[in-house]
């Protein structure tokens, strides 16, 4: 059987994050200083992450799959130019 898993994509008109739970990440034992940058950004809000498209996603992908996931079903969340300048969003800053 193939493990799949819903992930959101966040696309503000010139950039993509994905977004995936603190608690999803915990519970599947990746820890975020594996596969985040300063271009990703943390929600306390909503204990979300979100990782950019470039780089980071790919990371998460190649975590995910090492888990045992192949198939990765997206939900798109159409979101406003400047909608990761709110001050909800922190960047990650991985030391």
């Amino acid at each position: 059987m193939t493990n799949q898993i819903d992930l959101t994509f966040i696309d503000n008109q010139s950039h993509g994050y994905i977004q995936i739970s603190k608690y999803d990440l915990d519970g599947l034992n990746i820890d975020i200083k594996d596969i985040a940058s300063q271009y990703s950004f943390y929600n306390e809000n909503n204990a979300c992450y979100y990782l950019e498209e470039d780089n980071d996603a790919s990371k998460l992908h190649t975590q995910l799959r090492l888990k045992g996931y192949e198939i990765f079903n997206y939900k798109t969340n159409h979101v406003a130019l400047n909608y990761m300048s709110d001050p909800i969003f922190k960047r990650i800053n991985i030391a």
